[in-house]
Formats: structure tokens, sequence, C-alpha cells
């Protein structure tokens, strides 16, 4: 079930970019209440035999979490990891669970109104299933993706049938466990900080 902050019509989100196949930039969001941190990318271990998508494990204070390529998963072809980027893991905690997504650049926190959103075409993408709509936002078209079928959480998995792909940390019963009651100071100046790095 979606945890989605939404005050008077008004979607708080976090927009990010992902170099596509052809180096342009595609624009994307998901909610703000998603987001738990923002991470410069450090080191990621490799899974072998692991799903494309899977860019490997990281080490989050101690709890090993996985790392999912945004653009592998959106079939928009594999990340590469730079140093010196702007690239960044956006730490998400959704259902209880951690997941790191790989992203080229974190832009802003922006508000949508409910109002501003637009249906995905259906014959836009393979599976639509991902996208929560769409918005224009001074003349940029943003994407805004469903974290938890992105991930294959609630009832969707990337064959419709199989828990087995559900990625992430689990987080029920943990001490460290995160609980994000509203938007929060602290994940706005989280995003603001990444933005002027």
């Amino acid at each position: 079930m979606s945890t989605e902050i939404v005050i008077n019509d008004i979607l708080q989100v976090v927009s990010f970019t992902v170099a596509e196949k052809s180096k342009k930039k595609g624009n994307y969001c998901i909610s703000i209440d998603q987001v738990k941190e923002i991470r410069i990318v450090d080191t990621i271990t490799k899974i072998p035999k692991s799903k494309p998508y899977v860019k490997g494990l990281m080490n989050l204070r101690g709890k090993i979490i996985p790392v999912i390529d945004v653009n592998s998963k959106l079939g928009l072809g594999e990340t590469i990891i730079l140093e010196n980027s702007k690239q960044r893991i956006l730490v998400t905690d959704v259902n209880n669970t951690l997941t790191g997504l790989l992203v080229d650049e974190v832009n802003d926190v922006i508000k949508i109104s409910s109002k501003d959103i637009d249906d995905v075409p259906s014959n836009m993408f393979a599976d639509n299933d991902f996208f929560k709509g769409i918005v224009k936002i001074n003349e940029n078209i943003i994407m805004i993706l469903d974290i938890e079928k992105l991930l294959n959480y609630s009832n969707y998995t990337d064959n419709h049938n199989d828990s087995s792909n559900q990625i992430g940390c689990n987080l029920k019963n943990s001490k460290d466990m995160c609980e994000i009651n509203g938007i929060t100071p602290e994940i706005d100046e989280l995003v603001k900080q990444e933005i002027n790095k």
C-alpha cells in the first residue's frame, strides 16, 4: 500500500535525471516520503548472476542494501558509474524495505498539483505500470514513477506472479527502522545539499 503524502491535492516529489542511450537526459520523480536519504555513489559490490538492473550491494551504516540501476530497470541501457560526477543513490524506504536507486543527478524538490498530472499514454511504454503520470514543469516533461511497482512491491512483479523478483532490504522488526510520518525539513535539506554540491 502506498504511503504517499498528498496535502490539499499537492504531491511533493524528488526529481532526478537518468541519461538514456542517446545521452539525452530523461526527467523522473518519486514521492518525497519514500526517500530516506541521498548518498554519493560509493563502493558497490557486484552480485554474480544477478538481474541486469541490479547494480550490486552497498553498505548503509551496517545494513547491506541492493542498488538498482534506474536506467537499466526502465530499459534505457546500463548506467556507467563515473568518478566525480553528479550521480547519486536515492535510498528509498517503501513498505519497510530499503533499496538504493542509482540516478545520474538529483534535481529538486517539486510540489505538483494533482490537477496538473496527466495519464501516461497507453502506447508510450512497454510497461506503463511503472508510471503514475506525467507532469509538465517549466517546459520539462517529468515522468512520475510508481516506486512500489518499479521495485516489484505490493502485488506487482516483473512477470506479475513471481514474488521472487522483489528487491530490497526489509526493515521490519529492525531497531534502525526510520518512520517518515510527514514531509520533514531534513529530507528537503538533504535534497538541497545534493543539488548544490
